[in-house]
């Protein structure tokens, strides 16, 4: 498979990731239609009227062991009419038409690949930045367990949730800002996520926010 490189469809605009956390149970995604969405995982669900892209990072997210076609995610996600990207090294030489495929560096942010950072949703900045997004806003990144130990917005679960993996997710977000000040200096991230514990960029309350998009006024991040 040929490497894919995004064109700056979005130059100059505002763009959200969709994470997969918990505090999204209840959104109202309806308020995603009109904007630019880069939905990570199971975020296909919400369909193309939600995610104009969808990303994965492990090959298990479409393949069962033995390389077998996961049932209710490959073969939906074969026929979702937006691009699907991943930069797992194991699909590189993958046949799917389907799939568009990107190298993966370990950490931070590129202009030539998409930096893994151990994270989906870091990998999805990474994508928002390349198709030209000069502002990003962050949904659904928790870093952390919800209630009753449940980890996602969604019921899809693959792999079995622990504490622990947010624990490096965040650490890993200290080489992103880095980048981004270094390699996209005239770009901003906001985290709009209700209760993250994502601290490294800055936040911005999620009522307020959605109260003020409403009025077409400009964010405020919090103090």
């Amino acid at each position: 498979m040929p490497a894919w490189m995004p064109q700056p469809v979005w130059s100059g605009e505002e763009a959200f990731i969709l994470g997969g956390g918990n505090s999204l149970q209840t959104f109202d995604w309806n308020l995603l239609r009109r904007e630019h969405v880069v939905g990570c995982n199971q975020a296909f669900r919400l369909g193309p009227e939600i995610c104009d892209y969808v990303i994965f990072c492990d090959h298990k997210f479409i393949k069962e062991s033995g390389r077998t076609p996961r049932t209710g995610v490959y073969d939906q996600l074969a026929v979702f009419p937006n691009p699907v990207v991943t930069n797992d090294p194991a699909l590189r030489n993958a046949s799917e038409p389907w799939l568009k495929w990107m190298p993966r560096r370990p950490t931070g942010l590129h202009r030539d690949a998409l930096g893994y950072n151990f994270n989906t949703g870091a990998a999805a900045i990474n994508l928002a930045l390349l198709l030209g997004a000069t502002t990003i806003y962050l949904l659904g990144f928790d870093m952390q367990l919800g209630p009753g130990r449940r980890p996602n917005w969604h019921n899809h679960l693959i792999d079995k949730p622990s504490p622990g993996v947010y624990d490096r997710m965040i650490r890993s977000f200290v080489w992103v800002n880095q980048d981004l000040h270094n390699k996209f200096p005239d770009c901003r991230i906001f985290n709009v996520t209700r209760g993250s514990r994502l601290e490294v960029f800055p936040k911005l309350d999620f009522e307020t926010f959605w109260r003020e998009r409403a009025g077409v006024a400009a964010p405020v991040a919090a103090v």
